[in-house]
């Protein structure tokens, strides 16, 4: 099975049938796997770019330097991993997008700046829009220019945020309409400093419209003006760009009829395009959040297995034997996390459920991290350098914590996901009585209960409503009404989606059921925590006290 994200059929989704109060056991049962087939070309491309990237890039020189070696776009282009799910006669790999996943995490788990780099180029370059543009200059132009080895990028952000509806950056028809000059700046653009071809959003002059123009980066007018240092993820070739009057011709435009390629919130149908990004963005964030926590539950068991207190292993500690089954579910939760949102697309529709998968996985890669530091404290609060240097362990933990604490943010902040899912999944409170919760002899008992917990949850959360709780969707502005509500209720519904699909993959493997069991103890804990949100007051007064009076300057002062 595999993930199909221009997918125009309007089937069920696990994330939305939630929202509605059922649990779609039958959707998620039997657990999704790749053919054989699928799994041999995935294995072949994981052992491809571990092998060239343990020959070209040294982890900890990347991270020291902020730059990636000099030819190494080059031998990758050359290895087809710049073109992971491109045809094969264009130069690709024709990879599934959950064996280009497999690629991404691959590469993080040696380098989290080059699985970005790899990531950005097969999920938002150039050649990822060939499925979905209809015959044309445009289509032969990118084809052309896939076929020849570019590294390209979208680039669609602006310093003043994303989350606006329009784009500063403005496109005013030229030439009686044969061209656009488009003017403006771009910040946090993946592959800005090292791409050939990107796409632009701009504003047209004259209209609300926000569109995308193909643009070649060494045209005239295109100024790479910064070279972004993030606190993580350094090496990772992102940059802010400079446009001042930049011709582009009008056939270089995306077609009117591909419009509505960013998912916006409320959104019933995101379309093709916007279903792209969604994937996209998945590919950027879910693979390099498995790569970092399974990384850290190697460094685990690596550092439990050598460790003892007055003789006794670390590992016969209650807390620890905690830590650790923690950690290990974790990553068996991300794990399955990712195999259904990439191959589950051909019995539902997964669209819905990528952007809770993006905040899932990388909210347990964080927990996974920040544990593992815990963990390892008694090997000194340092970097891998520092350690090596006096001769400890150099497990790069404090790298990976700074890598991991970007995926919150990148492909948009998780709470603002989190209200987006709410708002495009929520339905009117519905009359029906509960169903009867899903049975499944494949469960253990604990598990068995687990999967009646979500059952009961899922038919609560559709009590809270459309109109009442979460305000009006045809009124209210995404910067107005009860955010707090709305955005609670979608990490509520992105938890039972998550004990969903560990319980249906353990179903499958008998042998994870206690993994399973820890995982859904915790999400659990995390949803009593965020059903007690729900009745907070709003903090309007407090915000406007502190930002608009002087009454709270006392605590600015030293």
């Amino acid at each position: 099975m595999t993930c199909s994200p221009t997918s125009t059929v309007r089937s069920p989704s696990v994330f939305d049938e939630l929202f509605a109060g059922r649990v779609r056991w039958d959707l998620v049962r039997p657990f999704p796997r790749p053919s054989e087939p699928e799994r041999a070309a995935g294995d072949a491309a994981v052992a491809a770019v571990t092998a060239l990237l343990h020959t070209w890039v040294d982890p900890e020189e990347t991270d020291r330097t902020g730059r990636l070696p000099a030819g190494l776009q080059e031998a990758l282009a050359k290895a087809g991993l710049l073109r992971l799910m491109i045809d094969p006669a264009l130069g690709g790999l024709g990879l599934s997008w959950a064996n280009a996943a497999r690629v991404v995490e691959a590469a993080a788990r040696w380098s989290a700046p080059v699985a970005f780099t790899l990531a950005i180029t097969n999920g938002f370059g150039s050649g990822s829009y060939l499925p979905v543009l209809p015959p044309g200059p445009l289509r032969d132009l990118i084809a052309d220019r896939v076929a020849a080895g570019i590294v390209s990028g979208g680039a669609d952000a602006e310093p003043l945020g994303t989350a606006n509806r329009r784009r500063a950056t403005t496109a005013v028809p030229v030439e009686d309409g044969a061209a656009y000059l488009l003017t403006g700046e771009k910040v946090f653009i993946g592959n800005a400093p090292v791409a050939d071809l990107m796409d632009v959003s701009a504003t047209v002059e004259g209209t609300d419209e926000v569109r995308l123009f193909f643009v070649d980066l060494d045209a005239p007018g295109v100024e790479v003006v910064a070279r972004h240092e993030f606190m993580g993820l350094r090496g990772a070739e992102i940059g802010a760009l400079r446009l001042t009057g930049v011709r582009v011709p009008a056939d270089r435009l995306l077609p009117e009829s591909a419009d509505g390629w960013r998912m916006r919130p409320g959104e019933a149908d995101p379309g093709a395009l916007a279903a792209l990004a969604m994937s996209a963005r998945n590919l950027v964030v879910g693979p390099t959040a498995l790569g970092i926590a399974r990384s850290c539950l190697v460094w685990t068991r690596d550092f439990v297995g050598r460790r003892a207190i007055d003789g006794r292993g670390l590992g016969e500690y209650d807390q620890i034997q905690r830590l650790v089954g923690a950690t290990a579910a974790d990553v068996f939760t991300i794990e399955s996390l990712l195999a259904w949102s990439l191959l589950g697309g051909d019995r539902a529709d997964t669209r819905p459920d990528l952007t809770a998968v993006k905040n899932l996985a990388s909210r347990l890669c964080w927990r996974t991290v920040d544990r593992t530091v815990s963990l390892l404290g008694a090997e000194g609060y340092e970097t891998a350098r520092s350690k090596a240097a006096r001769g400890a362990v150099p497990l790069p933990v404090e790298r990976a914590f700074r890598d991991a604490r970007a995926l919150r943010v990148a492909g948009g902040v998780d709470f603002l996901l989190d209200l987006w899912s709410a708002r495009s999944a929520r339905r009117p409170t519905p009359t029906h009585p509960p169903t009867a919760p899903p049975r499944d002899p494949a469960l253990t008992p604990r598990n068995g209960d687990h999967l009646a917990f979500v059952a009961a949850q899922a038919h609560w959360l559709a009590g809270l409503g459309g109109d009442e709780h979460t305000g009006d969707e045809h009124t209210e502005d995404q910067h107005t009404g009860d955010q707090h509500t709305l955005a609670t209720a979608g990490a509520i519904a992105a938890e039972l989606l998550s004990m969903t699909v560990v319980l249906a993959r353990s179903a499958d493997r008998p042998a994870t059921a206690d993994l399973a069991d820890v995982s859904c103890a915790a999400s659990r804990h995390r949803l009593a925590e965020l059903r007690s949100r729900l009745g907070e007051p709003g903090r309007a007064a407090t915000s406007h006290t502190t930002l608009h009076t002087d009454r709270f300057d006392h605590l600015t002062r030293t």
